[in-house]
C-alpha cells in the first residue's frame, strides 16, 4: 500500500472520528436523527445516488463519470509501475557503479603499494574491499524494512 493511500485512510479515520464525537455531544434525540442520516461513501467515483442525479440531468453522465474513474486508475497503476521499474533500474545502475568505483580504487591502492606507499596503499584499498563486500544499505532500503515492520 503506497503511503499516499495509508496518509488518506489516516485522514479519513480521523475525519469519521471527529463526526463521531460531535455526534456523540448532541442530546439523545438528535444523536439519533444524524446517526439515522449518517452515511459516508469513499472511493474513485461518486455515490451512486449522486450518479443517478448525474444520468438524470443529461442521460449517461454516469456511465462517462464510471469510465473516467476506471481509465485514471489504470493510469495510475501504469504510472505505479513505471515508477518501480525505474526504482530499481537505478539501483541496479548504482550497485553496479559503485562496484566499478571500488575496484578502481582497489587497483589505485595495489599501485600505491607497488610503488612504496605501503600504508596509504593498504589503508586506500582495505576500506575500499571492506565497502565493496560488506557494503551499506541505503537510507530508503532503511525505511522500507521499517515499513515492512510496522506493517
Amino acid at each position: 500500500m503506497s503511503k499516499e493511500t495509508k496518509n488518506d485512510l489516516q485522514s479519513s479515520k480521523a475525519n469519521v472520528d471527529e463526526v463521531i464525537d460531535s455526534v456523540k455531544k448532541l442530546p439523545r434525540e438528535e444523536q439519533e436523527m444524524a446517526i439515522s442520516k449518517l452515511e459516508m461513501y469513499s472511493g474513485p467515483i461518486p455515490h451512486p445516488d449522486i450518479l443517478k442525479k448525474y444520468d438524470e440531468l443529461d442521460p449517461g453522465a454516469a456511465k462517462l463519470i464510471i469510465e473516467n474513474g476506471v481509465k485514471e486508475s489504470e493510469h495510475r497503476r501504469k504510472l505505479e509501475v513505471q515508477a518501480m521499474n525505474y526504482t530499481a533500474r537505478d539501483s541496479r545502475r548504482r550497485e553496479w557503479m559503485g562496484f566499478f568505483l571500488g575496484i578502481i580504487i582497489i587497483l589505485v591502492g595495489a599501485l600505491l603499494i607497488y610503488l612504496g606507499h605501503t600504508i596509504t596503499g593498504t589503508v586506500l584499498s582495505g576500506i575500499s574491499a571492506v565497502s565493496l563486500f560488506v557494503g551499506n544499505s541505503s537510507e530508503e532500503d532503511k525505511s522500507e524494512k521499517k515499513e515492512d515492520k510496522n506493517s
